[in-house]
């Protein structure tokens, strides 16, 4: 599977964001056992329009405003259980394409 993907960093975050697309997103999230439905993409790409708006990858309680701008159930407790991790602004970056967050370990 990690043929089809692009370059990765040591993290697992695609070297080059600008090559993401849904269906790296889909295979980025099989690594993480994560079948994506079309409300997960959609956080996706607000998480990438995040990125574009503000020039760098938000920790987590910026960018769960940010997504509850956009729809008001986007909690951090509904991304948690929606996207099965306690690492919610690292998941969403990694599978958004986009460099991991530098606040994280």
């Amino acid at each position: 599977m990690t043929a089809l993907l692009p370059p990765l960093d040591a993290d697992g975050h695609l070297q080059n964001p600008e090559l993401w697309t849904p269906a790296i997103a889909e295979l980025l999230a099989q690594t993480h056992g994560l079948t994506l439905i079309s409300e997960h993409l959609s956080i996706l790409e607000h998480v990438r329009i995040f990125y574009v708006k503000f020039g760098h990858i938000p920790a987590s309680r910026p960018l769960i405003r940010f997504l509850q701008t956009q729809n008001a159930a986007w909690t951090n407790a509904y991304l948690m259980q929606l996207f099965q991790t306690g690492l919610v602004a690292r998941t969403l970056s990694k599978l958004a394409g986009l460099p991991k967050p530098a606040n994280c370990l």
